[in-house]
């Protein structure tokens, strides 16, 4: 769990000369046995119990995103209440995977209840938008497959162009954007100069007048880093030769010399004229109507709590968006006060994941360590740390009493040695196909963070679903972590909190931001795991009771956070979610 502090360290401190400090302020946490006992419902007796008494259901990421939230928005669009499902906020810089018949599907923009032909599926106007590559990516997967999609209407949604997208190449470090034109085309929408959907189907001087002056800011870009267009076309032909694709349109744009009329032009085609371009609608408009004829409305949110623009916490890596909860929410215009409103947070344990830049205590590895060490892609960690039983045994046997890991290192099969830490993230990423499906970027894993967790618990409520649980099936241990140990050497002032070398942050403590966070190593709480009892659905008998282990996990989260754990997941299909009810 390294951080870039220990560019200096190197390896993690010697944790026996902290036992005697750590463990009077943590004891209760590591040492607790915490439990709670639960029994496997069904989806009517639980969520859908839930649904049946809220007139608008949100299920919003709890962590970074990447948490599996496509399985639980695809049940939910199969209940019979549900009338409508908004793809709320953000853009194409969000990515979920379906499989429908066996036939894979990955989208970003594209709503996850399209398959559902009575449902209406909708794409909000705060999204940001490039019409052309979800043509190209998003709809094409639907003709190939001769899924019809006249259930679908995309709102007046804010244009992603070329330019915001190459702004946003140029523009960031190595790692730290999708590289989606997500930040410039929000510069565009807060200036108010970008174009909106119904820009393309209205006047083209007055569109072309709009394109010609939001693209100064691309213009002064390449003035003010001395880069011309050339050298861009190398960089993506560089991304091309390591599975990154560029869109044609990109190229396009780049070799016009009248950019605006490229895009006038563009657009018209591919958009205005187009007869398979799905049909338009006020969204939020159509939302209201739902509720007021006694429907139910699904929300369908971008990336996380974590991410979100209105979080300050990870405000300085967060998406431009405001993703969590209550930001999702007003981005449909929905009367809040009038209905009542169902949040179902999602979260990813044992092992969970980010994607990014920013401070992660509980991940093995700092957030920029595959990028520091060219592992830009899952190519580049073929063969690598392959033998995930023997690094997962060592790294859980390298915690000590207090709760920190004691670097140890790891001999590879080809000699090469990682810290135990780093081999853990290799090995887990690698194992669990942890990779975004929108990037293609290996993530960074880690533990379940307790701390972080139950930030979301008091902001957005209890109810929370845990998805990948049967990743617990390769564990002979579990960690959660349930404190963090500040190490940085200098005093950090946040939010009237002096956090010095040494200083504990609890559970119940007030969080600090990522100036703190990124200073900060895990203390972890170790558990039994449920290796001999696996819950993996293709393992699994449906009628069997939840193992002890799983039980206790799950019930250790719950008390330590404040969380009521509804549902998990334990396989790809939505089918193998598994409902819980607590026995009283």
């Amino acid at each position: 769990m390294t951080t870039k502090l220990y560019k200096e360290h190197k390896t993690f401190p010697n944790s026996h000369t902290m036992i005697t400090e750590l463990t009077p302020q943590i004891t209760p946490q590591l040492m607790e046995i915490l439990t709670k006992k639960y029994y496997i419902s069904s989806y009517p007796k639980t969520v859908g119990k839930l649904v049946r008494n809220n007139e608008i259901t949100n299920t919003p990421g709890a962590f970074f995103g990447d948490e599996g939230k496509g399985k639980i928005i695809a049940a939910l669009s199969n209940d019979e209440l549900i009338k409508m499902l908004i793809k709320a906020n953000s853009g194409e810089n969000q990515g979920h995977t379906q499989y429908i018949n066996g036939i894979k599907y990955v989208f970003a923009l594209m709503p996850s209840g399209i398959f559902k032909k009575k449902l209406i599926n909708a794409i909000g106007p705060e999204c940001v938008f490039d019409p052309i590559s979800f043509m190209e990516r998003e709809v094409s997967q639907l003709l190939k497959n001769n899924i019809p999609y006249d259930n679908l209407y995309i709102g007046n949604v804010h244009i992603v162009t070329p330019y915001h997208k190459i702004i946003d190449k140029i523009a960031n470090p190595k790692n730290s954007s999708t590289l989606k034109g997500m930040s410039p085309a929000h510069i565009s929408k807060v200036w108010k100069r970008g174009l909106r959907l119904d820009d393309l189907f209205n006047d083209k001087k007055e569109q072309k007048k709009i394109i010609e002056k939001d693209i100064e800011l691309y213009n002064m870009m390449l003035k003010y880093k001395k880069i011309t267009e050339k050298q861009i076309i190398k960089d993506f032909l560089k991304d091309e030769k390591k599975g990154r694709k560029t869109p044609k349109h990109i190229y396009g744009f780049l070799a016009a010399k009248d950019k605006a009329k490229y895009l006038v032009n563009l657009y018209e085609k591919e958009v205005k004229n187009n007869k398979l371009f799905p049909k338009r609608a006020d969204v939020n408009y159509m939302a209201r109507q739902v509720l007021k004829k006694g429907g139910k409305i699904l929300i369908e949110p971008a990336q996380a709590y974590n991410l979100s623009n209105g979080v300050e916490t990870h405000w300085k890596s967060s998406t431009s968006a405001q993703t969590h909860s209550a930001g999702t929410i007003a981005s449909c215009l929905v009367n809040s006060q009038k209905y009542k409103i169902l949040t179902i947070n999602v979260q990813k344990g044992p092992i969970s994941s980010r994607v990014g830049i920013g401070a992660n205590p509980s991940g093995f590895v700092s957030q920029s360590y595959f990028s520091e060490q060219d592992m830009d892609t899952s190519k580049e960690l073929e063969g690598k740390c392959t033998d995930f039983n023997a690094i997962q045994k060592m790294f859980f046997e390298c915690i000590s009493p207090n709760g920190i890991l004691v670097s140890k290192m790891y001999k590879d099969k080809d000699g090469k040695k990682y810290p135990i830490n780093e081999a853990m993230a290799i090995a887990s990423s690698t194992f669990f196909g942890e990779l975004g499906s929108t990037t293609g970027k290996p993530r960074v894993t880690g533990l379940f963070d307790c701390l972080a967790h139950k930030q979301v618990m008091d902001v957005q409520g209890p109810y929370t679903l845990i998805s990948a649980m049967d990743r617990g099936d390769y564990l002979d241990k579990i960690g959660l972590v349930v404190a963090y140990k500040y190490v940085g050497n200098k005093v950090i002032d946040c939010n009237g909190i002096k956090y010095k070398k040494g200083h504990i942050i609890r559970i119940n403590d007030q969080y600090p931001n990522e100036r703190v966070l990124k200073y900060c190593i895990p203390i972890i709480k170790v558990i039994s795991g449920w290796k001999n009892h696996p819950i993996n659905a293709e393992k699994r008998n449906k009628n069997d009771p939840l193992p002890k282990e799983v039980q206790n996990y799950i019930g250790t989260i719950d008390r330590l956070c404040g969380s009521e754990t509804i549902v998990i997941g334990n396989g790809k299909e939505t089918e193998n979610l598994i409902y819980l009810k607590q026995v009283a």
